[in-house]
């Protein structure tokens, strides 16, 4: 997560959705609520750095207290979870994808090279075409 600073209208944006909240509010949903809304992201450390933002925050919290969760506020917490297991799930693909294409890469450095020595030595390129015709009748 990034804690770059937010320019005005960004704060701006962040108290009214803070103002007009409805259920449980924490950090943790605030920031997640500003990302997929907002498509701003922050982390609680940063919004915490704003006094504007953090005055709000407390105010709603205060107003908010003692008010019984709504079915409604459980499916957007619900909703909410589902966003930050996605996101999880996201960053596990793409970290796969990184290690997926590294290892292409090695292995295509690597044919690379035997083709480079097949070139010169015919029994590595005899080796080699019967690799390849062996991979090609498997694939059909």
């Amino acid at each position: 997560m990034s804690s770059k600073s937010l320019d005005i209208e960004q704060q701006i944006s962040i108290q009214a959705l803070i103002r007009s909240w409805d259920g449980k509010l924490t950090w943790d949903l605030l920031v997640t609520k500003i990302e997929s809304s907002l498509s701003i992201t922050t982390t609680r450390q940063t919004l915490d750095k704003y006094l504007n933002i953090k005055n709000e925050y407390k105010e709603k919290k205060r107003l908010l207290k003692g008010k019984p969760i709504t079915t409604t506020d459980t499916k957007l917490a619900s909703y909410l979870e589902k966003d930050i297991d996605m996101a999880e799930r996201i960053l596990q693909l793409k970290a796969r994808l990184e290690v997926v294409e590294s290892e292409i890469g090695y292995l295509q450095a690597f044919i690379q090279k035997i083709a480079s020595i097949g070139e010169s030595n015919p029994a590595v390129m005899a080796v080699f075409n019967k690799a390849l015709q062996d991979i090609e009748s498997k694939a059909r």
